[in-house]
């Protein structure tokens, strides 16, 4: 498959690490500082399960990058099969014009983000008949540009078309996927599985930045308040007719606690990183989001009320300093 990776931060490097190892031919859309370290030293994927400094899982030597959508399908050979877009939420809408660029008949346009809110921007810029939502799971993160960490081996990717069927090119990319050593899946209602993660990722976010707190902290001392957060996540998903509960996970709640539990205990969510570093985040976008919907669909959320209310100014500020605004779709 011809793919492009839109981003090489910590979900764009780990996957298109990942897919050219398993033999894939990627290519890059990056620009500035990262565009220049992709072209002097490569791109390392380091697995560090067992801690820094980790182990090369992957390496690509000389990346297929560019800033130019143009010149990059010239060095792909063509448009690409799919695109996966791994920037944050606030970059989506920017991207319209390049994304259209590098859209042909048959692209299909992969939502990487958190949140809710990344597939509607992307079908604004390129047609939802070209994008698949998804739901990314690895806990990765940039060391430096051109390098990205992940904890734990594999990572996991689900897929599916915007109206929920199975298609040829989503099987094609759950197998390359899977080929690459990530776990590729089509979910039976992708729309429901971007709730279930916004379920797990949302309160560890929230809570993480508003606590400091990694999640080990958060499901040991801070497990009632981490709970009731949970679920308000999954009773405003399910007021607006999205089935959590699975036949292996009939307790939507239950299940992300159970998945909590299985992380290693200092992983923390991107969102609580960029707010420690005082960087712009997806706080709006992933908390914001939720007591939106909870607020159209009158069901309270008063733990993630309360989060945004706290945040909020640490958001503003940190968006102040970056000279940028936060994009509500």
């Amino acid at each position: 498959m011809k793919i492009v990776i839109v981003g090489a931060g910590g979900i764009g490097g780990w996957l298109g690490a990942r897919l050219a190892a398993g033999g894939q031919r990627v290519a890059f859309l990056v620009h500035g500082a990262t565009l220049e370290a992709l072209r002097a030293g490569g791109l390392t994927l380091l697995e560090r399960t067992g801690g820094p400094p980790g182990k090369v899982a992957s390496r690509i030597e000389a990346p297929v990058v560019d800033a130019d959508p143009a010149r990059l399908l010239d060095a792909l050979g063509g448009t690409p099969d799919i695109v996966l877009v791994t920037t944050k939420v606030d970059a989506v809408a920017a991207l319209a014009d390049p994304l259209r660029a590098l859209t042909g008949a048959s692209t299909g346009v992969v939502s990487t983000q958190n949140g809710l809110t990344a597939p509607g921007l992307l079908a604004d810029a390129v047609g939802a008949e070209h994008v698949l939502p998804g739901v990314a799971r690895v806990y990765a993160s940039v060391v430096r540009r051109g390098t990205i960490a992940v904890l734990g081996a594999s990572g996991s990717l689900a897929v599916g078309e915007w109206g929920g069927t199975d298609s040829v090119r989503v099987r094609a990319l759950v197998d390359a996927l899977n080929a690459a050593g990530i776990r590729g899946w089509v979910p039976d209602s992708i729309w429901a599985e971007l709730w279930r993660k916004a379920a797990f990722v949302v309160p560890q976010g929230g809570l993480g930045a508003l606590t400091d707190a990694p999640v080990g902290r958060l499901r040991t001392q801070l497990r009632d308040a981490y709970t009731a957060a949970v679920e308000e996540v999954v009773s405003v998903g399910q007021a607006l007719g999205h089935r959590l509960a699975t036949p292996k996970a009939p307790d939507p709640v239950a299940a992300v606690l159970a998945m909590a539990d299985a992380q290693p205990p200092d992983a923390t969510a991107s969102m609580q990183r960029d707010l420690a570093a005082g960087a712009p985040s997806e706080l709006d976008a992933q908390v914001g989001a939720v007591v939106r919907a909870g607020d159209g669909a009158d069901v309270p959320t008063p733990v993630l009320d309360l989060v945004a209310a706290v945040l909020g100014p640490r958001e503003a500020a940190a968006r102040a300093r970056a000279g940028t605004a936060t994009t509500r779709p």
